[in-house]
């Protein structure tokens, strides 16, 4: 049986940008309840012409909390947006059964979690896992089935 083992949430933070903005952003892809639970990472690199960069990762990675972010995100997704995902979910799941999921930034910031149409994003992988390995199909089939009891 398929299950969530782990959520990450990705962003850049450019120069004009406030580092704790997109981190306030990158955190709320997690449900309140879990957040103190998410390890957060910043990473200082430079883009082009020496322009500072911050990398913010935050992931959770027991079993538990990663069900709970997992199906917080799917139930956050507006109908229309959760439609879209099970209409291009063979695109968003790799070989090694990992979904990933662009969310707009600027309205994670503000506290709504839609996919994303603009480049300011932040990606969002959810790794499936089964034993004794995960197979595409059925973590597809299992991701449809959160999908379908969300909206249910």
């Amino acid at each position: 049986m398929p299950f969530f083992s782990r959520v990450e949430a990705r962003a850049y933070s450019r120069a004009t940008e406030i580092v704790e903005r997109v981190t306030t952003a990158i955190l709320n892809v997690f449900p309140e309840e879990i957040r103190d639970k998410a390890k957060v990472n910043t990473t200082k690199t430079e883009g082009y012409n020496q322009v500072p960069i911050v990398v913010i990762s935050a992931a959770v990675a027991d079993k538990v909390s990663s069900e709970i972010a997992a199906d917080h995100l799917l139930k956050a997704l507006s109908p229309g947006d959760r439609q879209t995902l099970l209409e291009t979910l063979k695109q968003r799941l790799d070989d090694h059964c990992a979904l990933f999921v662009r969310i707009d930034k600027q309205a994670a910031y503000l506290g709504h979690l839609q996919l994303a149409a603009e480049p300011d994003v932040i990606s969002v992988q959810v790794q499936v896992r089964q034993y004794p390995r995960c197979v595409q199909e059925e973590a597809m089939a299992f991701i449809r089935e959160r999908l379908a009891a969300v909206e249910g």
